[in-house]
C-alpha cells in the first residue's frame, strides 16, 4: 500500500508513527539473539530517504528529545511537540555537516518547503488517529525489511520471497511437516544452521525461496530466517510452557505476520485481498497446529533430511533456471557490456551460495553426481536477434590486412579474438593475421596459405577459396575505416551470443533429471566462460607489448 501524499509506503509510515506514539515500541526492533543487541530494521531498508532519516533521528536521540519536550510543555499539543522534536533531531546532522563546509547540507537546510512537508507528515503520524497499532510495529518493520531485500515486480506489492512452482498437496504437506517439526521442538532448528562464507547470508541453509509454495515460504521466513523470527520469541525457549502453549505462541506470531503481509499487499494483489476477506489465515493456523503433532510425519527428528529431499534439492533446477533467465534477459537486452558482466558475476556468486547451502545440508546422495553431466553443449539457437555480423567481419578483416598494426594498439581492435568471427574463413584469416609478422600479414599469398594451414591443424573443413579471394581483392581495391568501430561491434555480439548460449544450455539442463550438485557445477562452467567474454572488452584499455618487436635479436 503506497501513501502518495507522503511519498512513502504505508508500512514505513506505520513504523515511524508507532515509534512517535509509543516510546517503548523501539524494544520490538532489537535483535536480542546477537551477543551485541542491535536494531534489525536499518535506515537503509526505507525506500523513502526522508523516512529513513526520520527513523535514524528517532533512534539516535529523537525519542529522548520527544520525552523531554513533552515534560517541558505539558499543556501543548503532544503531536505538535513530537513533530517538532523529530524535525529538530533530523536537522542536527545537516547543521553539523553545513558547519563543516558541506554545500549539499547547506542547500538542504535552505529548502524550507521540504522541511515543512516533512513536519506536516510527522505531525499527522504522531496523532492518535493514525491508522496503525503500535503493538504491531514489529510486523510493519518486517514488511519494510523484506520489501528492501526481496522487492516485487508487481505494483503495490512490497515483496515476494519465492516463485511458486505449482507443487501438489502431498509436497505442501511435506513442507508443512518440516515447519511443524520446528514449531513442536524449536531446538530442531539447529540442524539447519551453518556458517556461510558471506557475513550477509542467512545462517540457515534452508531458505524461503527453496519452498515450492509461496505460503510455506513466508511461514518459514516468519518462523526461522526472517528478522524477528518466531523461534526467537521468549515463549519459544520458556521451559515453563507446555509444548502446546509454546506452539500456540509461535503460530500466533506467524499468522499475525502473514496477515500483515497481505494487508500491505491488498491494494496490488487480488489474491492477498481475497485471503484477508475470507479470513484464510485462521485456516492456516489450524493447519500449522495439526502439522506440529508428533504423528504428522513418520519421524519429526528427520526434519532436516526431509527438507533436503523434499524442499531444497527439488528447488535447485528452478533456481538455476531463474538465474539463466536473468542472464538471457541481459544478454538479449540493449544494455552495456558492463551490465552484462555485472549480471553474470552476480549469477556466479548466487550459484556459489547455492552450492554452499547444498553442501552443508545433510544430503542422502551427496557425492553421487555423474561426471559426464558436467559438460553439455548449448542447443541450436533459432530465436532472438541474429548474432552473425558477416559484413562487419569482412570490413574488420580488410582493415586489418591493410594495417595489421591495429591489433597492437589501444581500443576495441586489440580485444578481438577468433570467437568474434562467425564464419570459418573469417575466423582463420584473423588467426593468420595474428600469427604472422605485420609485413607478411599484408601479403595475400602468405596470408591465405597460413589460414588454410591453421584450418588443417584445427581439423576444420577446407576453407572457401572464393571467400578468401574476395576479401583479398577488397583489401587491395577498397578503402575502409579503421577496425575499431567494427571490432567493438563484434566483441559486443560475442558477449551477447555467449551469454545467450550459456543461459539456453543451463535452462535445458535444468529441465532434465540432473543431480543438483552436478547441475550447479555445469551452470557455473557455462556462466564462467560467458563472464570471461564479458570482461574481455575491459582489456582494450590496457597497453600490451607488440609480440613481433619484443623478441627481436640484435644482429649488428
Amino acid at each position: 500500500m503506497n501513501n502518495d501524499q507522503y511519498r512513502a509506503p504505508q508500512h514505513e509510515l506505520n513504523v515511524l508513527s508507532s515509534l512517535m506514539r509509543d516510546r517503548s515500541a523501539w524494544n520490538q526492533l532489537v535483535d536480542r539473539n546477537r551477543p551485541d543487541p542491535q536494531y534489525w530494521l536499518l535506515p537503509d531498508h526505507f525506500k523513502s530517504e526522508w523516512a529513513g532519516a526520520a527513523y535514524t533521528a528517532l533512534l539516535s536521540g529523537g525519542l529522548n528529545e520527544i520525552e523531554q519536550r513533552l515534560r517541558a510543555f505539558p499543556n501543548a499539543d503532544p503531536a505538535t511537540v513530537t513533530a517538532n522534536a523529530v524535525v529538530a533531531s533530523m536537522l542536527t546532522p545537516y547543521q553539523q555537516r553545513a558547519a563543516a563546509g558541506d554545500p549539499s547540507a547547506q542547500a538542504a537546510l535552505n529548502n524550507s518547503a521540504y522541511w515543512a512537508g516533512v513536519h506536516g507528515a510527522l505531525l499527522e503520524m504522531a496523532k492518535p488517529s493514525w491508522p496503525a497499532k503500535t503493538a504491531h510495529i514489529r510486523h510493519d518493520a518486517y514488511v519494510t525489511t523484506r520489501a528492501a531485500q526481496y522487492p516485487s515486480e508487481v505494483e503495490d506489492v512490497p515483496f515476494e520471497l519465492s516463485r511458486g512452482r505449482g507443487i501438489d498437496s502431498e509436497a505442501v504437506a511435506k513442507e508443512l511437516a518440516v515447519i511443524g517439526a520446528i514449531i513442536n521442538t524449536p531446538g530442531r532448528v539447529e540442524k539447519f544452521g551453518f556458517t556461510p562464507s558471506s557475513p550477509d547470508s542467512s545462517p540457515y541453509w534452508l531458505q524461503p525461496q527453496d519452498f515450492g509454495d509461496p505460503l510455506t515460504a513466508e511461514i518459514w521466513d516468519a518462523l526461522v530466517t526472517g528478522p524477528d523470527p518466531a523461534i526467537a520469541l521468549p515463549a519459544a525457549s520458556d521451559p515453563r510452557l507446555t509444548t502446546g502453549q509454546r506452539a500456540t505462541a509461535m503460530i500466533q506470531h506467524i499468522i499475525t505476520r502473514l496477515a500483515y503481509n497481505d494487508h500491505h499487499r491488498s491494494t496490488g494483489s487480488p489474491e492477498a485481498k481475497a485471503r484477508l476477506d475470507a479470513n484464510v489465515h485462521q485456516t492456516i493456523a489450524t493447519l500449522l497446529a495439526r502439522a506440529t503433532a508428533p504423528d504428522y510425519s513418520p519421524n519429526p527428528d528427520n526434519a532436516a533430511e526431509y527438507a533436503v529431499t523434499f524442499i531444497l534439492e527439488p528447488s535447485i533446477p528452478a533456481a538455476v533456471e531463474d538465474l539463466a533467465g536473468h542472464v538471457r534477459d541481459y544478454g538479449l537486452a540493449d544494455t552495456s557490456l558492463d551490465q552484462v558482466a555485472l549480471e553474470l558475476g552476480t549469477v556466479e556468486y548466487a550459484l556459489d551460495q547455492l552450492a554452499e547451502r547444498l553442501d552443508e545440508a545433510p544430503r542422502t546422495l551427496a557425492g553421487y553426481g555423474t561426471p559426464d553431466q558436467i559438460s553439455e553443449p548449448a542447443p541450436d539457437q533459432t530465436e532472438g536477434p541474429s548474432y552473425a555480423s558477416r559484413p562487419i567481419e569482412r570490413r574488420v578483416l580488410i582493415s586489418l590486412m591493410q594495417n595489421p598494426g591495429q591489433l597492437h594498439t589501444g581500443g576495441p581492435t586489440r580485444s578481438l579474438a577468433e570467437q568474434d568471427f562467425t564464419q570459418p574463413e573469417h575466423r582463420f584469416l584473423f588467426k593468420a593475421i595474428q600469427s604472422l609478422p605485420p609485413n607478411a600479414a599484408q601479403d595475400p599469398w602468405l596470408l591465405n596459405n597460413q589460414a588454410q594451414q591453421l584450418a588443417r591443424y584445427d581439423g576444420a573443413p577446407p576453407l572457401d577459396f572464393a571467400e578468401l579471394s574476395s576479401i583479398e581483392y577488397a583489401a587491395r581495391t577498397l578503402t575502409v575505416p579503421e577496425a575499431d568501430q567494427g571490432a567493438g561491434h563484434l566483441v559486443t555480439m560475442t558477449v551477447r551470443r555467449t551469454a545467450r548460449d550459456a543461459s539456453t544450455a543451463v535452462q535445458a539442463a535444468a529441465q532434465k533429471t540432473h543431480d543438483p550438485r552436478a547441475l550447479i557445477d555445469q551452470s557455473r562452467q557455462q556462466f564462467h566462460q560467458a563472464t570471461r567474454e564479458a570482461l574481455r572488452h575491459h582489456e582494450q584499455s590496457v597497453p600490451a607489448p607488440t609480440p613481433y618487436t619484443a623478441h627481436q635479436a640484435n644482429v649488428a
